[in-house]
């Protein structure tokens, strides 16, 4: 046998390998694997960034009664850039109401009816009751998934060890004894 017919055997051998030592794992654990590939997980964020997009929803939510429209339209946009910026998959619609419906069952809804209140505001068809229903889900939606962890402290407020405040340590050097 030439020496690479014995590189492909051996090759051939250590995947049959792995295969029949993996099987009693998956047979173990058998929804563990796809829960992983299933399971969305949410990036960090600051509390200084969920503030900013808090503040946003409140200027966004002011401007309902002079433009019930305009402002449905605006908080699904923000909704939809907070859901990407924590990490939610941007693919298609479906992906994304699937990931929020995993992490925030209680609000699967809250995305898709301020999507279509947003559709139909901007088509000129949507009654006021109906676009505060919309906003007032997504409202709900946005502070979950602004709640939710993982978090990330903020820049300002990790304390600084060692030093306090206001004070720089004094220089050390080694001295040399012969």
């Amino acid at each position: 046998m030439s020496i690479s017919a014995l590189a492909i055997l051996g090759v051939a051998a250590v995947m049959i390998l792995a295969l029949a030592m993996a099987r009693p794992v998956r047979r173990a654990h058998p929804g563990r694997f796809r829960h992983r590939l299933v399971t969305p997980r949410l990036k960090p964020m600051s509390r200084s960034e969920a503030e900013q997009y808090l503040a946003q929803w409140a200027v966004i939510s002011g401007q309902f009664v002079e433009s019930p429209g305009g402002a449905t339209i605006r908080a699904h946009e923000l909704l939809e850039t907070v859901a990407t910026a924590r990490g939610l998959p941007t693919a298609s619609h479906e992906l994304r109401t699937r990931a929020l419906g995993t992490l925030f069952p209680g609000h699967a809804e809250a995305a898709g009816r301020l999507r279509a209140a947003s559709g139909q505001a901007a088509a000129g068809k949507a009654d006021a009751e109906s676009l505060r229903q919309a906003m007032l889900a997504g409202r709900a939606l946005l502070t979950e998934l602004l709640a939710a962890a993982p978090r990330v402290p903020d820049i300002a407020s990790v304390p600084q060890r060692g030093v306090p405040a206001g004070r720089v340590p004094p220089q050390r050097s080694a001295t040399l004894h012969p």
